[in-house]
């Protein structure tokens, strides 16, 4: 009796270990299967459920979808929310986990209503933790997931902790970074297996060979990233493609910033290498990256040339006549309008 009862007991531990770990709950977000969410953005309000969650999404600007290359569920921008069925139990903390490549400037907080009951946090390319407020822990509060910046968040998995078992995560370690050339970084994903790709960073050098793709919008504004290929000699064949990089520091390449790229520019990338298969053509890529330095110039030298060129810039009145340093009144340089007292 005693080890029929260990060996039931046994069972359903195997059962439940997939989502119970030491949080209450894990929501996985990495797989499409039973959920069944979009793969082409939607931008009106819809709900899906699986395993007896279900995930409400609002109308949104810019909509929500299931991403079936990096398996992930992006949504935004400004106001758009996900709201969670009832937990049956107290909730203390809500994780939410994004992913690399994600905006490092997403604001986003948890509400009960229209209340915030967490502190807002910055960006979505890591794992943001929302304590909730005492008094909103209540088994069967509705919480909301709501973006508060012009931005998408991306989520790969969201926990939910029961009060009393919430418990302050080990750091993750910074991903290794390695730099090599183009050849090299071609061989690490012939390794791969199809569709893989590296735990590891790598900082790959080589040259951009055709324009770079800065993609746009059906209403002509930036995406904010771009995609390129490169090779270890100008024009070479042998090549790597760079999928949705961003600019210095992982920020968004805008009007201004998407002048730095152009054929031929000696670049350094930063990101993870995958294998990529779709219909059989297998893609090597450099993906979640973003750029380190252009003809041998870091973000700090080009900031800096870009500082000294605008302080040294033309300067005119609002006659369009050129002023010097010592006019007093309104100053129009490189665009922008400036009062001089």
């Amino acid at each position: 009796m005693n080890r029929k009862l260990r060996f039931s007991l046994v069972a359903l531990l195997a059962l439940f270990g997939m989502h119970a770990n030491a949080q209450e709950l894990t929501i996985d977000l990495t797989s499409n299967d039973g959920w069944n969410f979009p793969t082409d953005y939607v931008k009106t309000a819809a709900s899906y459920s699986k395993d007896g969650v279900t995930l409400s999404f609002s109308e949104s600007s810019n909509g929500h979808k299931f991403n079936e290359k990096d398996h992930y569920v992006i949504f935004g921008k400004q106001g758009a929310t996900i709201t969670f069925s009832a937990f049956s139990f107290d909730v203390e903390r809500i994780d939410i986990i994004g992913r690399e490549g994600a905006s490092a400037a997403t604001l986003q907080n948890i509400y009960v209503g229209d209340e915030a009951v967490s502190t807002e946090t910055t960006g979505a390319t890591a794992t943001n933790q929302y304590k909730i407020a005492e008094g909103k822990q209540a088994a069967g509060t509705i919480y909301t997931l709501k973006v508060n910046s012009n931005h998408n968040t991306q989520l790969t998995k969201i926990l939910i902790w029961k009060k009393g078992t919430s418990t302050d995560p080990d750091p993750v370690p910074e991903p290794e970074v390695q730099n090599v050339n183009v050849a090299k970084a071609l061989e690490i994903v012939n390794a791969l297996d199809n569709g893989a790709k590296t735990t590891d960073k790598y900082l790959v050098k080589g040259y951009i060979v055709g324009a770079p793709d800065f993609q746009r919008k059906a209403d002509g504004t930036l995406y904010g990233n771009v995609n390129f290929t490169m090779a270890d000699e100008k024009g070479g064949t042998t090549t790597l493609t760079v999928f949705r990089a961003k600019s210095f520091e992982n920020a968004n390449f805008d009007e201004e910033t998407i002048s730095l790229l152009k054929e031929g520019d000696l670049v350094e990338v930063q990101g993870l290498l995958q294998k990529y298969v779709k219909d059989d053509v297998t893609t090597p890529e450099l993906v979640s990256g973003n750029l380190i330095s252009v003809n041998g110039k870091d973000a700090a030298s080009i900031n800096a040339i870009k500082t000294d060129m605008d302080a040294n810039a033309p300067a005119y009145n609002l006659k369009g006549q050129r002023i010097d340093a010592g006019y007093r009144g309104v100053v129009i340089r490189n665009g922008k309008k400036f009062f001089n007292q």
